[in-house]
């Protein structure tokens, strides 16, 4: 009994899954939805217009202007140190 509910699961993936691929989804859902009493048409009648409309930005944004100011701060990097890489 407890793997009928996971075989279900797995058959009915599958089968969304090829219907998805075939294209036909969307109609078969809204067939099934028609016949117990669900589907509501939708109104392709009026589209809203988008208000307004932002262009990608095509130019390079200089990200370090986040980063805080650290006057006098220098950190020497010592290459002559063995970090144990070398084994």
């Amino acid at each position: 009994m407890n793997l009928t509910w996971f075989y279900f699961h797995c058959v009915l993936a599958l089968v969304v899954l090829y219907k998805d691929y075939n294209g036909t989804l969307e109609e078969s859902l809204n067939k099934f939805e028609s016949n117990i009493g669900l589907y509501t048409y939708v109104d392709t009648s009026h589209r809203e217009e988008v208000p307004f409309y932002i262009p990608p930005i095509e130019e390079e944004i200089d990200s370090t202007f986040i980063l805080p100011d650290y006057e006098g701060i220098d950190v020497p990097v010592d290459s002559t140190m063995d970090r144990g890489e070398n084994e």
